[in-house]
């Protein structure tokens, strides 16, 4: 096996090792440690308004967070056979580029138990609110702006880079007969999901309480890393597209595998990783969900 190719494997095989590690091993204990440590210091008892129905109780939460780690455990264990088994059989990326699809579709097997637990907190969150009664509060009179939770530099960032994918994609392309509609649907695509993060941060920054107890210190924490996570996602989003397009254009579709799989990592280190960061599980103000009402006593 000539040197080039050795050392692209090598590459691959490392960058996929971490695929493994940071998406089923790291994250996922992350995340179950934060939730056990609110099970066990937040007891409904004490906190009900942290747990609005009977499929927020704690033992329904401990059973579903156990398939959450056996599942995440057998997908890491698939990840490590796939390694196994490309070494076994001498796997070779295609030059023709069009391998990195089975790295994203292993992405997918990864990240579904994210998108459940995403679905169980909206759920929550609407249940919240469908049971909040309306308390005596202070209100944040403050306005909030996009510079109060990211840098200017970030949001420059993000806009240039756009523009330079969009300048560097239509500057590589041909407009051959068959081009057009491929060419309007990537530049569709890309634009519509950053239009989506323009209205979610929108959202975030001036639309209602997902968590109506929540104050304003962990709203604004929680508005931090969401507003810092698509930010980046967008610079991420340019980057990659300008990476595997210079890819295509090179003839360097070998490392096509190496930049989906390395683009992956990078979208949950600046999604999940950021959030998880800003918002402290330790630090939060859990004394919103006490109940404070006075108790009946016979």
């Amino acid at each position: 096996m000539p040197e080039s190719m050795t050392a692209t494997l090598m590459i691959f095989y490392t960058v996929f090792l971490g695929q493994i590690y940071l998406i089923s091993i790291y994250y996922p204990g992350k995340i179950a440690a934060r939730i056990l440590y609110v099970l066990d210091n937040y007891p409904p008892s004490d906190y009900p308004k942290l747990y609005p129905s009977d499929q927020n109780k704690p033992e329904v939460i401990r059973s579903k967070l156990g398939f959450y780690k056996a599942y995440n455990t057998v997908v890491a264990l698939i990840g490590f056979a796939i390694l196994v088994a490309m070494l076994a059989m001498g796997y070779r990326p295609s030059p023709k580029g069009g391998d990195e699809i089975f790295v994203m579709l292993y992405f997918f097997l990864q990240a579904i138990p994210l998108i459940l637990i995403s679905i169980s907190e909206m759920r929550q969150y609407k249940l919240m609110r469908t049971t909040f009664v309306s308390q005596t509060r202070k209100a944040d009179l403050n306005p909030r702006h996009l510079f109060d939770y990211v840098a200017p530099r970030y949001v420059v960032t993000a806009v240039v880079l756009f523009i330079g994918w969009l300048a560097f994609f239509l500057s590589g392309n041909n407009f051959g007969a068959d081009e057009p509609v491929k060419i309007f649907a990537v530049i569709g695509l890309i634009t519509g999901m950053n239009l989506a993060y323009v209205a979610i941060i929108t959202f975030f920054i001036s639309g209602k309480r997902l968590d109506p107890y929540k104050g304003a210190a962990d709203r604004n924490k929680q508005i931090e890393s969401t507003v810092k996570a698509l930010v980046l996602s967008s610079i991420g989003v340019s980057i990659f597209m300008m990476a595997t397009q210079a890819a295509d254009q090179y003839a360097l579709e070998l490392f096509d595998p190496v930049l989906a799989s390395f683009y992956m990592q990078l979208c949950i280190i600046f999604g999940i990783g950021l959030a998880l960061r800003t918002e402290d599980v330790r630090k939060m103000d859990f004394e919103v969900y006490r109940d404070k009402e006075p108790k009946q006593t016979s």
